[in-house]
């Protein structure tokens, strides 16, 4: 089965900014249920925290203290998750479009910082920005095979073009 949702190797890589001597990945843990909850929603999964608090009650995870998870907890709810295919609408979508959800936050990413190198400019990692791009454009025998790439939006280049901010 194809996991859609980011793996916590992808999450680091994609969605956590390293700073400099500092450990954020170990920072993170343990971590209280609220932050479980919008941990799981950055990775793709519809998490609310009542669902969590549902989670431990049926004892599909057993955290030793309710409001301080370990990565092992984390992991094994995102995993309980992926198995209920409860995503958020954007991983959803990847799913339906044939690729996971790194598989798009990666190349909004490569997009955002070409073309902000290229401006001189910061523009931000948000496909409001940019017209996405699927390969191959419909379906077909290898939907599992879509590749995502971007290109900024006409009207956002032609403000870029014309020193306006965005």
């Amino acid at each position: 089965m194809t996991q859609f949702g980011l793996s916590f190797a992808e999450f680091v890589a994609l969605k956590v900014r390293p700073r400099a001597g500092v450990d954020e990945v170990a920072e993170m843990f343990p971590m209280p249920l609220r932050k479980v909850s919008d941990h799981l929603r950055s990775r793709g999964y519809d998490c609310r925290p009542a669902m969590l608090e549902v989670l431990v009650q049926d004892r599909v995870v057993t955290p030793a203290n309710p409001d301080a998870w370990s990565h092992a907890d984390v992991e094994s709810a995102a995993g309980h998750f992926e198995d209920c295919e409860l995503y958020t609408p954007y991983a959803d979508m990847c799913r339906t479009l044939g690729c996971r959800y790194a598989d798009f936050l990666r190349p909004l990413r490569e997009a955002a910082e070409r073309e902000s190198a290229k401006y001189g400019r910061w523009i931000p990692e948000d496909d409001q920005y940019f017209v996405m791009h699927r390969i191959p454009p419909r379906g077909g025998d290898k939907a599992r095979d879509a590749i995502i790439s971007f290109t900024l939006c006409d009207d956002i280049r032609e403000r870029l073009e014309r020193g306006e901010e965005v």
